[in-house]
C-alpha cells in the first residue's frame, strides 16, 4: 500500500504528490485553509476504484473515531461489508471505498495528559490492515456527524469531478465527464456512539435535532446512512443496547419514513474492546492489552511509550 501525506489539492491534481508533515495538513485544518486533509491513500486517484468502475454512484465506507488507539474494534468495523438491508443505491457486495477520519475536535473527548497526540493517531491508523485496495486516512475539524457528513461530501464532489478530469487511459467510467459519480456515505459506530448521536444534549434544541438528522439522512439531502455494531460497553449495559436496536429504527421513522439504519455484530471478543480499556491496562501495567490491538498497534505503542505514566 502506498501511504504519503497527502494534501486534498495535491493529491487531485497530481498522482505524484510532495511529502507534507503531519503538523502541516493540522495546521491547515485549524487555521480553516481547508475542510479535510487526506494522509494516506492506497493510491492517487482514491476514492475511484482502481481499474474500471461502471456505477454513477461511490459508496463510501466511514468509520470516525478517536483512534486512542485503535483496536481490533476499530479493525473489525473498518471491513464491515454493507448488510443485505443497508439500501445502498446499487447493492454492491461491498463498499467501493473505506475512509478513516479522523476530528481533531470531538464533542465528547478533548486531549488529555497522556494520550496519544493527533500525529501518533493517524500514524496508528491502520489502513493496510483493512487488506483494501481502496482506502483512506483524512483528518477534519468537525465535531459532529452532520457537519462531517456535509462537509465530506463537498470534498469528495470536487475531488472526484478534479479526478475525472484527468482521467487516465485503462480506467472507464460509466457516467459521462460532465456527471461524475456521486458519492454516498454511510457511518460506521458502534451502539455506544449512535446513543450520542440522537440524544437530543447534543443539539440546541428537539427541534434542531430533528432538523439536523433529517438533513444527515434525507435522500434529497445528505443521504448519508448508518452501519451500528452491537457493542458491549461501560457506558451502555446490554439491556440499554438491545433497548437502543429495538426503538431507534422507530424514533428515526417519525423523522424520515425511510431504512437508514442498520445493525451489524462484529464478533463476540471484537465488541467487548474499547481504546479506554486498552489505556487503563497500559497505565496499569497489565500485558494483556496487547491481544485488544493489532499487532503493529501493539509495538508502536511500545516504542513510542505511549498511554503509560511516565508519558503524560
Amino acid at each position: 500500500m502506498r501511504s504519503l501525506y497527502l494534501s486534498n489539492e495535491q493529491s487531485s491534481r497530481s498522482s505524484t504528490a510532495a511529502n507534507m508533515s503531519f503538523g502541516s495538513f493540522l495546521q491547515r485544518i485549524q487555521k480553516g485553509l481547508s475542510t479535510v486533509e487526506l494522509i494516506h491513500v492506497s493510491h492517487p486517484r482514491w476514492p475511484i476504484p482502481p481499474g474500471s468502475f461502471t456505477s454513477p454512484t461511490l459508496n463510501i465506507s466511514v468509520l470516525d473515531s478517536s483512534f486512542n488507539p485503535p483496536t481490533l474494534a476499530h479493525l473489525a468495523l473498518a471491513t464491515t461489508p454493507p448488510p443485505p438491508n443497508a439500501s445502498l443505491s446499487a447493492g454492491p457486495q461491498d463498499f467501493d471505498a473505506r475512509l478513516l477520519l479522523l476530528s481533531v475536535r470531538n464533542a465528547d473527548k478533548q486531549l488529555k495528559p497522556g494520550d496519544a497526540t493527533h500525529e501518533h493517531r493517524a500514524e496508528m491508523m491502520p489502513p493496510a490492515q483493512t487488506h483494501d485496495p481502496n482506502v483512506a486516512v483524512a483528518i477534519i475539524d468537525e465535531p459532529t456527524f452532520v457537519g462531517k457528513s456535509a462537509i465530506l461530501l463537498d470534498f469528495l464532489r470536487q475531488r472526484i469531478s478534479d479526478l475525472q478530469q484527468q482521467q487516465p487511459s485503462g480506467v472507464v467510467l460509466s457516467s459521462p465527464p460532465e456527471e461524475p459519480p456521486s458519492p454516498k456515505l454511510t457511518f460506521l459506530m458502534g451502539t455506544d456512539t449512535i446513543v450520542r448521536f440522537f440524544a437530543p444534549r447534543y443539539y440546541a434544541d428537539e427541534h434542531a435535532m430533528t432538523v439536523a438528522l433529517r438533513r444527515f439522512l434525507s435522500p434529497d439531502e445528505n443521504d448519508s446512512r448508518i452501519i451500528c455494531a452491537r457493542r458491549v460497553s461501560k457506558g451502555l449495559s446490554t439491556a440499554e443496547e438491545v433497548e437502543v436496536e429495538s426503538q431507534l429504527p422507530a424514533f428515526v421513522s417519525e423523522i424520515l419514513p425511510t431504512n437508514r439504519i442498520s445493525f451489524v455484530d462484529i464478533g463476540e471478543q471484537e465488541r467487548t474492546y474499547s481504546s479506554s480499556e486498552v489505556r487503563e491496562m497500559l497505565a496499569s501495567h497489565q500485558e494483556t492489552w496487547k491481544s485488544m490491538v493489532p499487532r503493529s498497534i501493539a509495538e508502536y505503542i511500545v516504542e513510542h511509550n505511549l498511554y503509560s505514566p511516565s508519558s503524560s
